[in-house]
């Protein structure tokens, strides 16, 4: 570029002229690589007034590469144009360890979101004074959680390196932090201590009321001190750092943090550091922790009791701990009961599964629902429910233990089934003697639907049972309908009654539908179907039939008649034995003349 000419162009850089300055710099920019005079007139244009300007002259230094301008970047990531912030970032980014210095500088002060950026790239660079100028900033009330978050970031991200350093230098930091916050604290104490000391003497001396009584002085309280909170915020932020990288080497660092001596702000950071460590599925040598995590969740500081349970809901309890953590479940802390309800261990022993199911019949709504997950993860404590179950008389509370059952669906236990069987045939044996109470009734139910669900074998039984004893009374159309929700599945039916039962369905059926059984028409009817059913598989219906006294021979007429105009050859021949059985046992009857003539009809005469 000629001399004058370069000159001239630069010149025009300090325009008043928006737009003679824009071209000045696209010009520059275009032809001025490599000349150290245009670059230090385009890195003056970074603070130009006119962000069209600032983007060209911008634009132009990353395509030339230009170096050392990193403190010219940095006032355009805390402007308010962030396309142009953005692209300042990136440049710094390339600069590297030419920027490094003015990063750290800069990162301490400034908009958050500018100090986020640098924070950023700092971390990026992955050196230990970049990543203690952002540890620098983790007491900062305004940017420190941001910090924090930003360095965990790249902990999770698998930044090995990064994370390395992180458990050097925040080790090293937390121990320095809490040498220098007992020295604060010191001190703090000592001069909240003068101060309450002069106040009390002073309200001795002098009323304030206008009453002529002492006025009353408020105690200084040390943890208010500025420093002293800006040290305890400091010092937590590097233990919760330092949990993320959940490494159990720290372990035994957080524990001592966590300990009842320390103040509380540091106790929560520890017991939240542990939350990772406690939680990893190859931790070992986690029992210590736990039993004290396990001591501090039913302990009398809300606040550390909360979190200590927050930090053993992910946790992996050790075999071992098995039994104090079941323990939980009657702590005086409602979120402990709820954990150790929720996250009952194998091994928590019959006393644990007994405080579940006390819990499960209580009053209290939350205790209940976790009570409830708790039982439902435990085969355990399928008998201790069942029994449970079987001792009370309110509906929700049996609803309540029968929901737990049902979650062990297909792995009840025969001795549970056979208990929950033999109270319903007591409180079936009641009703049928008329002395079962409103409750035993409603019991009675809850129990038999339950059984249908985990034995539904055992629930056939019990409805052919009680169907007999209906039909034995006299109620034949009850019994039937006790049994016809078998009707509604086919399939369900056939897998779950052999011949004998399905021949007392049918009987049902028949001695239901009596003599009405001619008006129907449809060969689905359910007296059609099952001894259309067992007739095909050889059963001697009609010899069956026969010795069945309170079968009237009206009704075997109509089932006869019904089944022979059905049009299926199978039922025609069982309608056909059925009539001709009328026949050889009461000849001169009416119905058998009928039955004759019905034969002839259809063709089904014996010729002999």
């Amino acid at each position: 570029m000629a001399k004058n000419l370069g000159g001239a162009i630069i010149d025009l850089l300090d325009s008043e002229r928006v737009d003679l300055r824009a071209a000045a710099a696209t010009v520059l920019a275009a032809v001025g690589n490599g000349d150290k005079s245009v670059l230090n007139a385009l890195t003056g244009r970074l603070a130009d007034p006119e962000p069209t300007v600032r983007r060209i002259a911008l634009d132009g230094l990353a395509d030339m590469g230009a170096g050392g301008i990193a403190p010219k970047l940095v006032p355009l990531i805390t402007g308010d144009d962030d396309a142009l912030a953005e692209r300042a970032a990136a440049l710094l980014a390339q600069q590297g360890a030419a920027a490094e210095g003015t990063l750290r500088k800069e990162v301490a002060s400034g908009p958050v979101r500018a100090r986020r950026v640098m924070a950023q790239l700092l971390l990026k660079r992955g050196t230990q004074q970049a990543l203690e100028s952002v540890l620098d900033q983790l007491a900062d009330n305004e940017f420190g959680e941001q910090a924090l978050q930003l360095v965990r970031a790249e902990i999770d991200q698998g930044n090995d390196k990064l994370a390395n350093l992180v458990e050097k230098c925040a080790t090293e930091r937390a121990k320095e932090a809490d040498r220098d916050l007992r020295k604060i604290w010191a001190k703090a104490q000592k001069a909240a201590e003068e101060a309450n000391k002069a106040a009390k003497k002073a309200s001795k001396k002098k009323p304030t009321n206008g009453n002529g009584t002492n006025g009353h002085h408020h105690d200084v309280d040390p943890l208010r001190d500025p420093e002293v909170v800006s040290g305890t915020a400091r010092l937590a932020s590097l233990l919760r750092l330092i949990g993320y990288l959940a490494r159990p080497a720290t372990q035994r660092m957080l524990l001592d943090f966590a300990d009842p001596g320390e103040p509380r702000p540091i106790r929560l950071a520890a017991i939240a550091g542990l939350r990772r460590i406690v939680a990893q599925s190859e931790a070992k040598g986690t029992e210590k922790v736990i039993e004290t995590l396990i001591d501090y969740a039913d302990g009398d500081d809300y606040a550390v009791a909360q979190s200590a349970v927050d930090t053993l809901r992910g946790a992996r309890i050790p075999e071992s701990l098995a039994k104090p953590f079941a323990a939980l479940a009657k702590s005086k802390n409602v979120m402990a009961q709820k954990l150790a309800m929720e996250r009952l261990p194998a091994g928590g022993g019959a006393s644990a599964v007994k405080a579940l199911v006390e819990a499960l019949g209580g009053d209290d709504p939350t205790a209940r629902d976790a009570a409830a997950r708790g039982l439902a993860k435990a085969p355990e404590a399928v008998l201790p429910v069942t029994r449970a179950l079987l001792q009370t008389t309110d509906e929700q509370v049996a609803r309540r233990h029968a929901g737990v059952i049902r979650a062990h669906r297909g792995h009840v236990s025969n001795q549970a089934i056979d208990e929950l069987v033999d109270r319903v045939r007591e409180y079936m044996d009641a009703h049928f003697r008329g002395k079962a109470t409103a409750d035993q009734i409603v019991i009675e139910r809850v129990l038999a639907e339950l059984i249908a669900d985990v034995a539904p074998g055992k629930h056939v039984e019990l409805l052919f049972e009680r169907a007999k004893r209906l039909r034995k009374a006299g109620k034949s159309i009850e019994a039937f309908g006790s049994l016809k929700p078998l009707l509604r599945s086919r399939a369900d039916l056939d897998a779950a009654i052999d011949d004998d039962q399905r021949f007392f369905l049918a009987l049902l059926s028949l001695e239901a539908a009596g003599e009405g059984i001619l008006r129907q028409t449809h060969a689905d009817n359910p007296v059609f179907e099952q001894f259309s059913r067992l007739a095909a598989k050889g059963y001697p219906v009609a010899k069956h039939l026969a010795k069945e006294k309170d079968v009237s021979d009206e009704a075997l007429y109509a089932l006869g008649f019904r089944l022979i105009e059905s049009g299926d050859g199978s039922n025609e021949e069982l309608g056909a034995e059925l009539l001709q059985g009328i026949i050889d046992e009461r000849p001169r009857s009416k119905l058998a003349k009928a039955a004759k003539n019905k034969l002839r009809l259809t063709g089904h005469a014996d010729d002999n």
